[in-house]
């Protein structure tokens, strides 16, 4: 049997209510904790996904970048190389055809201080073989080669050989056709000839003669170094 008054008996009924009370906050904070604490998980996770998502963009975009640099340069390095190496093939043709010219001029140049050759050419133009109809052409010889300064100092070699002798012979059997013998100045380097009637006069320089050859012969040079003549 029972010896709690109603007022003790009250007051462990409100206990008890009390304690009930603060149980059920306690699990409604711990509750309202825990879906906070996966909310902030679950938060931070998806913003951390975002991040890694767009740092990896961003990472392909540098990558993809990077490698359009490295094709750009490779591609313009190649193409630079293949640039610079047409423009050398190109200077060194015009190089060895400069050099091929340049050995041309000396040849024809050299020769053309030759006697025979000089011959030739006075046979070929005024020889009764052609300017056939011309009477009156005028051979204008080379100083240099005629040696007029030394016989001015040794008259005897006045009848030596060479184109002195040449021109001597060859006068007094031209001179039947109109072809006369003179001497040029002291610049003249080849052979000159001068129509009187016509006031035309032809000169057949060096540089005249080398033109003509590398008019011919560059063109063929050129060939031979691009391959076309093998």
């Amino acid at each position: 049997m029972s010896t709690a008054t109603p007022e003790k008996q009250t007051g462990k009924t409100v206990s008890v209510g009390v304690q009930e009370l603060i149980e059920k906050l306690r699990n409604q904070g711990v509750d309202s904790g825990r879906q906070e604490a996966g909310k902030i998980i679950s938060d931070a996770e998806a913003k951390a996904a975002e991040l890694i998502a767009d740092a990896e963009k961003r990472a392909s975009a540098i990558v993809g970048k990077a490698r359009e640099e490295a094709d750009f340069i490779t591609r313009a390095g190649k193409e630079a190389l293949q640039l610079a190496e047409r423009n050398a093939i190109l200077e060194l043709k015009d190089y060895l055809l400069e050099k091929f010219s340049d050995q041309i001029r000396a040849v024809v140049s050299h020769s053309m201080e030759g006697d025979k050759l000089l011959e030739g050419m006075i046979l070929e133009v005024a020889g009764q073989n052609n300017l056939r109809g011309e009477n009156n052409i005028e051979v204008i010889l080379p100083r240099k080669v005629i040696g007029v300064d030394e016989l001015r100092d040794k008259p005897e070699l006045l009848k030596a050989g060479g184109l002195l002798e040449f021109a001597m012979k060859r006068a007094s059997e031209m001179l039947q056709d109109g072809v006369t013998f003179t001497v040029g100045g002291a610049g003249q380097s080849g052979i000159a000839f001068r129509l009187k009637d016509k006031d035309i006069q032809v000169e057949l320089t060096d540089e005249a003669v080398a033109a003509v050859l590398l008019k011919h012969l560059q063109p063929r040079f050129r060939a031979l170094l691009e391959g076309i003549i093998k």
